[in-house]
């Protein structure tokens, strides 16, 4: 049985992530995900991995969340997205089979994950790691909103790092910590390039409503 305080941070973990990945609210499902990158900070600095929390805090929640709501145009502060972008919605909420369908490949994924991972002493923060790489799978295959697939495309990253970390011993410590930091940069890079093609197709979007309403039809 897990130690209470470590059940409380996997828990902790999961709701942010939810919040985070669910909230139709675009400004704060940003401002949850910033608490979520905090909060991992928090759990690799519990872990004793002081260095790897400190890189977290700066690229996951400070520069990643910057680059979040460099997307949205706003700050963090905003009631609601300006622009166009509160134009781009997701659509009408699927039907429940339809949403299950799309369960199934992530739970599929989780399950072969766990098996595998059944003869290996078991981590700190796996079921964590587990849950968040198979809510971010099932958010990705969800929406259709890009500002909600770059939230699930860096929850499913946080899921990784925290199953290596996990199935790392003390000998190959800075090995992982390597690949984790390495991680993290390329993640940071992705987050980056996706906010910023998001911003351009909402120039371009932009640019094609000028045009419309000039001329009266689409160029």
């Amino acid at each position: 049985m897990p130690p209470f305080d470590e059940l409380l941070l996997a828990v902790m973990l999961l709701l942010l992530a939810a919040a985070s990945l669910f909230d139709r609210h675009l400004v704060r499902a940003c401002c949850w995900f910033v608490t979520f990158a905090l909060a991992v900070a928090l759990s690799w600095a519990w872990l004793g991995l002081v260095w790897l929390a400190l890189l977290e805090l700066v690229l996951g929640a400070v520069l990643t969340g910057a680059f979040l709501f460099h997307a949205l145009g706003v700050m963090p502060t905003a009631t609601q997205p300006r622009g166009l972008l509160t134009h781009w919605h997701d659509p009408v909420a699927l039907p429940w089979p339809r949403v299950l369908m799309r369960l199934f490949p992530a739970l599929a994924v989780l399950a072969m994950l766990g098996l595998a991972l059944m003869e290996v002493s078991s981590g700190s923060l796996r079921p964590a790691g587990l849950g968040l790489l198979g809510m971010g799978l099932w958010a990705f295959a969800l929406h259709h909103h890009l500002l909600r697939r770059l939230l699930a495309f860096n929850v499913i990253g946080t899921g990784i790092f925290l199953i290596l970390m996990s199935l790392i011993d003390s000998r190959a410590l800075a090995v992982a910590h390597g690949l984790v930091v390495t991680g993290l940069a390329v993640a940071l890079l992705g987050t980056a390039l996706g906010a910023l093609l998001i911003r351009r197709l909402e120039a371009l979007e932009a640019s094609h409503h000028v045009v419309y309403r000039t001329n009266g039809r689409p160029t």
